[in-house]
């Protein structure tokens, strides 16, 4: 004979419990993954923002020590020019060995400042700068960018001055026949001095005038950048303190 065996359970609806459970543990697993995993982005993140800090820090150090050496070269070139500009008014500029050697050493070119902008354009252009957690950093950083941009366009007012300096400078020393000033120019006695181009008093004093604007276009430039090397030195300090680097 046949048996057939049956579950007393069979044919049953299943108890609303055994459904809660199933639900509980995929909502767990469901909930223990989506923190597992935005935890693993929290510690990629902090070590982005680390990362950055740390190459920010490298940036900003590189700015201090360049603007500590332009300011230097700035302030000899100011004094070096003052010296050029009280010939031009209290000495004849004919022959005068003086003149020469200043104005071919102070007026034909400048220190200009090229920041370190690696960090700072990664930041903005690839949104990095919202991985940056502590407020004051992030808007130190703003504002260290902000007045980067405007120390770079004084700068650009400068080569302007030096490109109309140099223009005047033609009309007034025969720099051809000097050849190479830089070099031969010392070594030249007073008789040998090629004579100026002109002797037109409204010519020497348009480059006297223009002299003058190089001169304190230069000084402001210096003090930019020492506001700039505070505000780089200030920034410095808060990241090192905020997170823990050297």
């Amino acid at each position: 004979m046949e048996v057939h065996y049956h579950s007393k359970h069979s044919g049953k609806p299943r108890v609303n419990k055994e459904y809660l459970f199933e639900f509980l543990v995929i909502f767990i697993a469901i909930t223990g993954s989506f923190f597992a995993e935005n935890l693993r982005e929290h510690f990629i993140d902090k070590h982005k923002e680390k990362e950055y800090m740390e190459s920010m820090l490298q940036d900003l150090k590189t700015d201090t020590s360049n603007i500590g050496t332009i300011v230097l070269k700035n302030n000899e070139q100011i004094k070096g020019i003052d010296s050029m500009l009280n010939i031009m008014v209290n000495e004849p500029l004919v022959n005068n060995k003086l003149f020469y050697r200043l104005d071919l050493k102070y007026t034909s070119s400048y220190y200009g400042f090229i920041p370190v902008m690696r960090t700072i354009s990664q930041l903005m252009n690839t949104g990095g700068l919202g991985l940056v957690r502590v407020k004051p950093v992030s808007d130190g950083i703003v504002d260290y960018s902000v007045s980067v941009s405007g120390v770079v366009k004084h700068g650009e007012l400068l080569d302007t001055r030096f490109v109309r300096s140099l223009e005047q400078k033609t009309e007034i020393i025969d720099l051809l026949s000097l050849k190479k000033p830089h070099q031969g120019l010392s070594k030249l006695k007073v008789k040998d001095y090629p004579p100026l181009l002109t002797t037109d008093k409204k010519k020497i004093h348009a480059y006297y005038f223009n002299i003058s604007i190089l001169r304190g276009t230069i000084s402001a430039y210096s003090d930019r950048l020492k506001t700039l090397k505070e505000q780089a030195s200030s920034l410095i300090q808060l990241i090192q303190h905020q997170y823990k680097l050297e």
